[in-house]
């Protein structure tokens, strides 16, 4: 598939319904553009994120900038996930204040009362689509959850899905995927026979059939948390098969690593900016935000990382450095996720999850 700016931008501009998101509702709003931002001058942020190359380029392309341009003083952490936020703010010590999380993160996190709803008369959502608006969180990048192998390791036939991940007979050896419900369940279904448009919702028997066949692998994957984790068990020949961020494979490109990707049946998503209950710079936190979303700002991450920005109209202005493995160059092969499922099952889902690994 020959890529395009513009088929970036029609793939980019999908509705909210062919995304599957338009059921968290219409929170777009018209806040002024121009952004004020002399009064954070001396105050503080903690930026949360993902650590190691999306990090990175997080923070060269908001984080620090950002605070050159607002005069804050900058902290970072890692590893935003609920557990985390849910206990920093129940312990009633919050010392974060924005966090990159998962669209459904923000939606489960949020209706559970341990986010600040986000203030749209600060944060301009001019350009999004209507399902990356949410109460508790905005979207920021899309990317997708893709399969890679090493090609020096897997030298004759090659997988042509993500379900081969499941064929350790053609394709043996360690292979490693994220201890996460939402990227493992949608996979182990495709491996169970069903097709893309079949997937999402995930029904008690879809359920179970995708727990079965997550039992045929369980013995041999290696599981990760941290996302620079695969691309490393990649580099360093630990796995020959990764599940993996799209974003994460460009440096191991760069460094000569003979890296491959399948695109069919990956998993497209969106990250999403959130702020924890308490946060102690609440309004530094709207402010990097609505700085953020800006069209011209939201597409400073495409010339960092393979992912894409989320606002239509920084589309234009993105770096064409990363486009070959941007996850809107191969939206037609991909599984869209549903956020409309995600969102208000998560919680149920990652508990079960839990106890399957723990099993």
């Amino acid at each position: 598939m020959t890529f395009t700016r513009r088929k970036f931008l029609k793939n980019s501009a999908l509705s909210s319904a062919a995304l599957g998101v338009g059921g968290f509702g219409s929170l777009l709003g018209t806040a002024a553009s121009a952004l004020d931002l002399s009064s954070l001058n001396g105050k503080q942020l903690t930026a949360v994120s993902w650590g190691g190359a999306y990090q990175d380029a997080q923070r060269n392309a908001w984080f620090t900038p950002f605070a050159e341009a607002a005069g804050v003083e900058l902290s970072e952490d890692t590893d935003p996930s609920n557990a985390r936020i849910i206990s920093m703010v129940k312990s009633g010590n919050v010392n974060w204040d924005v966090c990159d999380v998962g669209l459904e993160q923000a939606f489960s996190v949020g209706e559970q009362g341990y986010l600040e709803p986000l203030d749209y008369d600060v944060i301009d959502t001019t350009g999004f689509p209507e399902g990356f608006v949410t109460k508790y969180g905005i979207g920021n990048i899309t990317w997708s959850t893709v399969l890679a192998y090493r090609e020096d390791v897997i030298t004759g036939e090659k997988p042509s899905s993500v379900a081969d991940i499941w064929d350790t007979e053609r394709f043996p050896g360690k292979r490693t995927l994220r201890d996460y419900p939402l990227d493992n369940l949608p996979w182990a279904l495709l491996a169970a026979g069903l097709k893309k448009e079949e997937i999402y919702p995930l029904t008690e028997e879809k359920l179970a059939m995708a727990f079965a066949k997550m039992d045929e692998i369980k013995d041999e994957v290696v599981w990760w948390t941290g996302g620079a984790q695969p691309a490393q068990l990649l580099s360093t020949n630990e796995v020959s098969l990764a599940q993996v961020w799209n974003g994460r494979l460009g440096n191991l490109i760069d460094e000569g690593i003979p890296v491959a990707i399948q695109w069919e049946g990956a998993q497209m998503q969106v990250d999403a900016w959130a702020v924890p209950k308490n946060a102690p710079n609440k309004e530094v936190a709207m402010a990097f935000i609505a700085w953020a979303s800006q069209a011209a700002n939201n597409a400073r991450i495409a010339a960092e990382i393979a992912y894409g920005p989320v606002n239509k109209a920084s589309i234009p202005m993105a770096s064409d450095k990363y486009a070959s493995i941007l996850p809107t160059t191969h939206f037609d092969k991909q599984l869209i996720c549903d956020f409309n499922y995600w969102g208000p099952n998560f919680t149920d889902v990652l508990e079960r999850w839990q106890e399957w690994r723990l099993s």
